[in-house]
């Protein structure tokens, strides 16, 4: 599933309403100044180990899963982003210099930065970037990334480092599908070539799935990485790549998992975690009895969402109100209008829908976290009369599920909040890719294209606080918790940065070091 971008806003490294980059020192995948003064000096040499949550199929950005936030700190090693997600909600150039919109919206204008070639030594121009597009639209390249594409109108190639498209509707948010796939400009993989791109390191050798070893670029236009070499291995079970770091095989990991994020520090680990997912209920709409909103409605009432941020969370994370998170420059002071938590409410919504026995299927995650949510969840419905049966599934029998639209309720967690535009449109617009439970309403359709059509960012929050106060009424889904997700890190690892403050985990092994 892909795990999608942020948010365009005002910020320091923007002017405007056109997007212009910051210098390479300051980019939001580096360690910054404020990883240096933390960390002391950089240190160059060595091989820094990285253990990765999920196997990969390929190291192209056609790859859905290369570019989920786990497997960015690989994507970044291969490839240069032309945008890149910041601090606050912010979206900032890295590879490209500019992105300009022209006054509705409807038309943007790329400028590229000069001199950068591909590690095969070809020039990364405008052309390039148009021929990547075009390949990742194709539906034989696979990519998810072909519902960003499509909303592209015409590409034309104003000279080596400008490059115009033309969109089939106002898009304000437009450079967000430039974060990921189509933002890694790539040349398609070939032969003995697995990965031809612009960043920092080049493979060096690769098992697909098992494993991958990158030495450094010597051509990289930008700040050499520190490490010599980076090997890349999957791990899969989250406890192994726990270990692996006590160990020593690991220097670095994925994680997400609660009670490792909160032992880190007594193991003598360090932790680099930010608001990564959002912890949801869907519901299937399109089916008795969860096309009525009173039955969901009457769930929002049943659910304690600070017990399960508590018990499940372990105090880390916080409380879910609805699509517009707590990090995105569109969040709207004062309440949401989210229901509080009231089991006496829920039983007279489902008497009055007439289901006061309500039975179901909650389909989850068969890993850990995802059963302890269920069985908190599973508790607090049963206080409201509710019987909730919990069919684990593993995450690939669960996505099938999800797309196929096979299910009464769901668990799903996702990263896609952290890009309040992209959820939107996304999750609930009237026949859109990811619109799981099957749910619509003209009332929110309008609201996310008013939003969409706006350049000021006053005026898109306004109307995207319009659709979620919809959402949180019609009750789709169920918003419970956002969650802290990011690295654990051994002591003698440097430059992590700070993530505190994004909800897309963005790292490249360029700026890390391994400390002797």
């Amino acid at each position: 599933m892909k795990r999608h971008k942020h948010v365009l806003a005002a910020a320091v490294c923007t002017a405007a309403i056109t997007l212009t980059s910051c210098s390479a020192s300051d980019d939001a995948v580096s360690g910054g100044a404020a990883a240096a003064a933390k960390d002391g000096p950089a240190v160059d040499g060595g091989t820094l180990k990285v253990g990765l949550d999920r196997p990969f199929a390929r190291l192209d950005p056609a790859d859905t899963g290369l570019t989920s936030m786990p497997m960015m700190i690989l994507a970044n090693a291969l490839y240069d982003p032309l945008m890149v997600n910041g601090d606050n909600g912010t979206v900032q150039p890295y590879l490209a210099k500019a992105f300009t919109p022209n006054a509705d919206a409807t038309a943007w204008t790329l400028e590229l930065r000069e001199g950068v070639t591909f590690s095969d030594g070809k020039p990364l121009d405008g052309q390039a970037v148009a021929d990547h597009v075009a390949r990742l639209a194709k539906p034989e390249s696979k990519c998810s990334c072909a519902a960003d594409a499509a909303t592209i109108g015409g590409v034309m190639v104003n000279g080596p480092t400008s490059v115009a498209f033309t969109l089939k509707a106002p898009n304000a948010a437009f450079p967000n599908l430039f974060t990921r796939s189509l933002g890694y400009v790539s040349e398609a993989p070939a032969g003995d070539a697995p990965a031809v791109g612009s960043g920092p390191y080049t493979v060096e050798s690769v098992q697909p799935g098992v494993s991958v070893t990158v030495t450094r670029n010597a051509s990289y236009w930008g700040a050499k990485g520190h490490a010599d070499k980076v090997v890349y291995r999957v791990l899969p079970d989250a406890d192994s790549r726990y270990q692996s770091l006590r160990s020593g095989d690991a220097d670095l990991v994925w994680g997400e998992t609660p009670a490792q994020l909160k032992q880190a520090a007594a193991d003598g680990l360090r932790t680099a975690t930010g608001p990564g997912s959002t912890s949801t209920v869907l519901f299937n709409t399109k089916a008795a009895p969860f096309d009525d909103p009173r039955v969901r409605q009457a769930l929002q009432y049943a659910v304690d969402r600070e017990a399960v941020e508590k018990v499940v969370y372990l105090g880390q994370g916080k409380v879910s109100d609805g699509p517009v998170n707590s990090a995105s420059p569109y969040r709207a002071a004062g309440t949401s209008g989210y229901p509080a938590h009231d089991p006496a409410r829920a039983r007279a919504l489902l008497a009055e829908a007439g289901h006061p026995d309500l039975a179901f299927e909650y389909q989850v995650d068969n890993r850990p976290e995802g059963q302890q949510r269920a069985t908190v969840l599973q508790q607090m419905l049963g206080e409201a009369g509710v019987k909730m049966t919990v069919k684990p599934l593993d995450p690939t029998g669960l996505g099938t599920a999800l797309i196929q639209r096979k299910f009464q309720v769901m668990d799903f967690v996702t990263s896609l909040f952290g890009d309040t535009d992209t959820a939107l449109s996304t999750l609930y617009g009237t026949g859109a890719p990811y619109n799981f439970t099957g749910w619509s309403s003209p009332k929110t359709d309008q609201a996310i294209a008013t939003g969409r059509a706006a350049l000021d960012t006053a005026q898109r929050a306004a109307a995207y606080n319009e659709a979620a106060k919809d959402v949180v009424e019609q009750a789709p889904m169920l918003f419970l918790t956002e969650n802290p997700a990011g690295f654990i890190a051994s002591a003698k690892v440097g430059g992590l940065p700070d993530l505190s403050r994004r909800t897309v985990i963005n790292v490249s092994p360029a700026a890390l070091w391994v400390k002797p």
